[in-house]
């Protein structure tokens, strides 16, 4: 066991550990934490019980350091290594979630693709229930911040010992156990218009055979509006060519702008022009036409919106251990938390069925429609004759604040083990997690688009035809003529003067979609382990096992039909899925080399072998081994590798509730656009009727040559596979007492990610082609039945099919990734206290993805190219600590390389060449580098065994570097938080 703690040690040397902590220890209050017996020790990356992973860089995050992190949920703890993404993202409510019900699930190396994520992550050992409206993703952060004991990152392949999702790595969140007495926290937090506050409370009793603890913590974060930070506006010149970007063309301008015409009252384009005219507040009148160029775009509905979402967590945890004869010990754990986000929205920020408003309005004189289709509001232009407008419309004046999403998630679940001791050397053990998660979304008072296109041109389309379907695939035709005083929109006044009627105010904005998921998890384990004989360096061990996991999901969802209010027309959607795992491993540890050996070179060596089958109901099985090495040159210097093989299922929303691959994004919509097709091979595409066709390709998707797109989930989907290997080293020399200095050197390869390709893309290469199809003389039919099936329909079906396109989830995604990841750190005591020194670093050194078997590029150092996770080069974290009697002060210094933004929105756009990138194009992005700060006093014995502490993150107000996206930052590596002083206390008694 000894052996253990140095082998953690060593590999934790930047994050203010081992001697650093046992330092500080003797004066914080939680020196006299009880830890629970050395044999009862979660480990994480083995089978075997109280046994480290050999060949492995174990990181830890000890509970002394969490403390120094004013942290609040357990993704902010994460913000100490390196080897975990997004070190200065905010992971507040939704915002920087993979699902809008805000599951945050953090990824080690940015390994994964869009439809998963390759990074397990587990509580004390075992797993939790998934959660997320429309993924299924582990977030740890349902466990209480202040039962945290010490948080494990173990980065690499670990499917011989948990089964799937464990390609990049492991984070083990470790709680609290025997606790005497109760501990009680409280922090209050100050930015520039944002606030925090926490408070939690740890309490616990123990006695001859056993223990209970529970912990319960509350947290409140403010929402951050968007009209806070002046770098969040939308018009993003300035402040790119503060960053250095050229701005000297016109697309570059254009680019740079991401603000709207979308206004209220409504930016006007008269028929028949290119100028659109804006209200002036002042005058109360329109003027001042200006072109209809994006750099010109004067409106920012961004301005009323909440770029980062209130939070609300409750969390509670309640452990228990009991001794039952000398053989026999039982433990249960029961977690419960509750987390509610409040994000406030634009009328006319985009959603399902709400958004600003595109139409074209009629007004009097007008003889291409009806009577009945003129609005009986309409505004002339200043010096315009023309009687039809296209009216850009938000709703913000008129309708005012209101427009939300509230969003949420539950977790509860139980988890028991029993273990039974056969003989001093031998334990059986088993265990049972079952639990839940219900995830909802609720989007309310957008602007309703179709209710708003029914009261300005008296239909449910923006070119207001009489004769386009407003269902499709139903033939209904919806329309509200005519048009008069009652049930008109008026978007040309302001204020008072706005003449649209009250009745028709609520019709346009009852726009609500819900959203709710619940996901299950039953896990139950069998194990038995123990010596299995003697070698020359110790016990050969054995751990051998078996598991059950089964998982279930039902998705229920409400959205707007777009035939006017959502309450008196929305469609639903209720799936169910399940699945489940049966499991076996094994895990053997031969120690054949120890010290007292005496072997030279050699002062101990040990070989570790792993290896895990997993039966999948829904897609069949997959096997998973492991072999790993521990070579202890001299005292001290310990070289390690290791070699495995590791998988991630398929989500169960990316697999399908039925044969069909059906899933809550399933449907059929219109085709890709503009898409140029090569015709060698598809040589039938020349045979299209109108083609626009050069020597090489033809270009469908075009208003004359339409097709159709099938979207969702797909049955056919199979694990995807990752291979990794790393080798390192741990070197702790007894000449330089509190020395510790570690690197490792990764590898990771990971095939048949699931995501969906782009047509652009696919047409180009080989293994993808066959997701396009092409009906030189139109699909039959009997062909689009077959086609669409029970999917719904978002499009009307052309007349004519020419093409189908595929875009169901796939298997395509194949990295190639590898890096460095290093730490080291220095501590010393004197006779007036202690210091501490240390860096952690995470530097990727290769980045190559191709899709579906083409060609193979480099995303190293970048960021938006595929749209999920980031690939930026260097991430690190240092810290400078001294201790001095009662007070301890520890300063951090966190740093982001520069990189480059290959994302849709950059500036200068990245050029590809058949959706490959050539490696031209891109923003650069500068680096990014804050500083944090933690001073703490404990207090005298006679005031109680008490701590105040002040933390500061973002000590010198450092703005994120400009990144060009519609927030103008990067949200993967940057904060707009910026400064926030946080005052607290910890007492125990």
């Amino acid at each position: 066991m000894i052996k253990y703690r140095l082998a953690a040690c060593s590999s934790v040397l930047a994050l203010s550990l081992c001697s650093a902590t046992a330092a500080q220890a003797q004066s914080a209050p939680d020196a006299k934490s009880d830890a629970a017996p050395a044999e009862e020790i979660v480990v994480t990356g083995s089978s075997i019980k109280g046994v480290a992973p050999v060949g492995s860089n174990l990181i830890s995050v000890s509970r002394d350091l969490i403390e120094k992190t004013n942290a609040q949920t357990v993704q902010q703890i994460l913000r100490s290594v390196p080897a975990v993404v997004g070190l200065g993202a905010v992971g507040q409510g939704s915002f920087g979630s993979a699902s809008q019900s805000g599951t945050n699930a953090p990824t080690i190396h940015g390994l994964g693709a869009s439809a998963s994520n390759s990074t397990l992550n587990i509580i004390d050992g075992h797993r939790m229930p998934l959660s997320g409206v429309n993924h299924a993703l582990g977030d740890p952060n349902m466990v209480p911040a202040n039962m945290i004991e010490r948080v494990e990152v173990l980065p690499e392949g670990a499917s011989s010992v948990y089964g799937s999702d464990a390609v990049a790595g492991v984070i083990n969140f470790i709680t609290r156990r025997k606790f005497d007495g109760v501990q009680v926290t409280g922090q209050a937090g100050f930015g520039d218009k944002y606030r925090t506050f926490q408070t939690g409370v740890v309490a616990g009793h123990s006695w001859s055979t056993g223990w209970l603890t529970a912990g319960y913590n509350y947290s409140h974060r403010d929402p951050l509006r968007v009209a806070d930070r002046s770098f969040l506006a939308s018009d993003h010149r300035a402040d790119a060519a503060a960053a250095g970007l050229d701005l000297s063309t016109a697309t570059a301008q254009n680019r740079a702008n991401l603000a709207s015409f979308n206004c209220d009252p409504a930016s006007i384009q008269p028929g028949g022009t290119t100028n659109i005219f804006r209200y002036d507040p002042v005058s109360r009148t329109y003027g001042n036409p200006v072109s209809n160029a994006q750099a010109n775009a004067f409106c920012d509905i961004n301005q009323n919106v909440d770029q980062i979402p209130r939070e609300r967590r409750h969390n509670l945890m309640v452990k228990a251990q009991q001794e039952v004869g000398d053989r026999l010990t039982l433990n249960a754990d029961v977690l419960y938390s509750n987390r509610k986000n409040l994000q406030r929205v634009s009328r006319g920020t985009a959603g399902t069925g709400g958004g600003a408003i595109l139409a074209t309005v009629f007004g009097p004189g007008n003889t291409t429609v009806g009577a009945g289709q003129i609005n009986p509001f309409y505004v002339a232009m200043p010096g315009q004759t023309s009687t039809t407008q296209q009216v850009r419309f938000s709703g913000d004046d008129l309708f005012g604040p209101g427009a939300k999403i509230e969003s949420g998630e539950e977790h509860y679940f139980v988890n028991t083990k029993a273990e039974y001791k056969l003989s001093d050397a031998w334990s059986v053990t088993a265990g049972a997690t079952v639990g839940f998660s219900n995830s909802f979304v609720r989007d309310s008072g957008r602007l309703n688009v179709s209710a708003a296109l029914l009261a300005l041109n008296g239909t449910t389309n923006q070119g207001g035809s009489l004769t386009t379907i407003s269902v499709p695939a139903t033939g209904l035709i919806v329309t509200q003529l005519p048009l008069t005083a009652a049930n008109a929109l008026d978007v040309w006044n302001a204020g008072a003067a706005n003449r649209t009627s009250a009745a028709t105010r609520a019709r346009l904005t009852d726009t609500t979609t819900y959203r709710f998921t619940r996901q299950g998890l039953q896990n139950y384990r069998l194990q038995l382990g123990g010596d299995m004989f003697a070698l020359p360096g110790g016990a050969a061990k054995l751990a051998i096992g078996g598991e059950y996991i089964g998982y279930t999901i039902r998705q229920n969802v409400s959205q707007p039909l777009g035939i006017g209010p959502a309450s008196t027309g929305s469609s639903t959607i209720n799936l169910d899925y399940s699945r489940n795992v049966k499991a076996g491993f094994v895990e053997v540890l031969l120690p054949l080399v120890s010290p007292d050996m005496g072997v030279p070179m050699v002062h101990a060596f040990d070989i570790n072998f792993a290896g895990r089958v997993d039966d999948y109901s829904d897609f069949g099985s997959t096997t998973n081994p492991k072999i790993a090495a521990n070579w202890e040159v001299i005292e001290g210097l310990k070289i390690r590798g290791n070699w495995s093989r590791s998988f991630v299922a398929p989500a169960l929303t990316s697999f399908g509730a039925d044969g069909r691959g059906t899933t809550a994004e399933t449907s059929v919509a219109g085709g890709p656009t503009n898409l140029a097709v090569p015709i060698a091979a598809y040589p039938g595409v020349t045979s299209i009727p109108g083609v626009s066709c050069n020597t090489t390709t033809c270009t469908i998707g075009t208003p004359t040559i339409q097709g159709l797109q099938i979207n969702g989930g797909n049955n056919e989907l199979v694990p995807q596979k990752g291979t990794s290997w790393s080798i390192g080293v741990d070197f702790a020399p007894k000449a330089v007492p509190g020395l510790r200095l570690s690197a490792t050197f990764w590898h990771n390869e990971f095939t048949g990610g699931v995501t969906a390709p782009l047509a652009g893309s696919a047409v180009n290469i080989a293994g993808l082609q066959n997701l396009l199809t092409v009906y030189p003389t139109g699909a039959t039919p009997a062909q689009i039945a077959n086609i669409v099936g029970t999917r719904p329909l978002t499009t009307s079906i052309p007349a004519t099919t020419y093409y189908v396109y595929d875009f169901r989830q796939r298997n395509v995604l194949n990295l190639k990734v590898e890096g460095l990841d290093a730490d080291a750190r220095y501590s010393h005591n004197t006779d007036w206290g202690s210091f501490t020194l240390g860096a952690a670093m995470s530097l990727k050194t290769r980045f190559d993805q191709n899709f579906g078997g083409g060609p193979t590029f480099s995303v190293l150092n970048t960021t938006g190219f595929n749209g999920t996770f980031p690939s930026i080069r260097l991430d690190l974290r240092g810290d400078v600590g001294v201790t001095y009697g009662p007070i301890s002060g520890t300063l951090f210094v966190n740093h982001t390389g520069g990189y480059n933004n290959w994302s849709a929105t950059a500036v200068n756009p990245v050029v590809s060449v058949n959706g490959v990138p050539t490696g031209a194009g891109g923003d650069p992005v500068k680096a990014y580098t804050t500083v944090d700060f933690h001073l703490a006093w404990d207090l005298p014995k006679a005031l109680a065994d008490s701590q105040v502490y002040v933390d500061v993150q973002n000590l010198f107000n450092t703005k994120p570097p400009f990144y060009s996206s519609t927030q103008g930052y990067d949200t993967f590596a940057g904060s707009p938080l910026l400064r926030i002083v946080s005052v607290g206390f910890r007492t125990r008694f």
